[in-house]
């Protein structure tokens, strides 16, 4: 019984045990932004056209997809409700996050599933903040990324396609 034909199963399962409590801690956790802000929150609300850097088109899977690019002026509008939660829309998607003290934020949505049974898509705006309550909003502007994801399934296959791309926008 000392062949060693169980040293294989035993390595996978100190593996799965381990990998068990290191999905249990905080997954990106950065703890200058560990707690969204309550009263010192940045004055984020507002209405900001994007300006999309970089476009190097459409990758050929979002093509296939019937994927539509956003284009610059598309209007990010931000809200906060009782508690500090931010809500939004970006070309009619209905979005939800937070702020940081920090002024980072972070939106994400999913719009209702198209009606020809097609695409699921998700999207998510990570963006930094400056300006801030002391200039009464003026002047306030993002910079960050917006994603994309998109994806249709296919009898027993899915077609996907991700999409990044960085922006600016100044608050209207």
């Amino acid at each position: 019984m000392t062949s060693g034909r169980f040293v294989p199963l035993a390595a996978v399962a100190t593996a799965v045990v381990s990998s068990t409590f290191l999905m249990l801690g905080p997954a990106g956790c950065d703890e200058s932004q560990s707690v969204a802000c309550s009263d010192d929150c940045p004055a984020v609300e507002g209405t900001y056209p994007l300006t999309f850097l970089g476009d190097a088109g459409l990758p050929s899977e979002c093509v296939n997809l019937n994927v539509q690019p956003l284009t610059d002026g598309e209007l990010l509008a931000i809200q906060r409700t009782e508690g500090g939660v931010l809500t939004g829309t970006l070309n009619g998607v209905a979005l939800t996050g937070q702020v940081y003290a920090t002024g980072a934020l972070i939106l994400t949505g999913m719009p209702l599933p198209s009606n020809d049974g097609g695409v699921s898509t998700f999207l998510s705006i990570t963006a930094t903040h400056t300006g801030g309550p002391e200039d009464g909003g003026m002047g306030s502007s993002l910079s960050g990324n917006f994603t994309s994801q998109f994806s249709r399934i296919q009898g027993t296959s899915a077609l996907r396609c991700n999409l990044a791309r960085p922006f600016t926008a100044t608050r209207q």
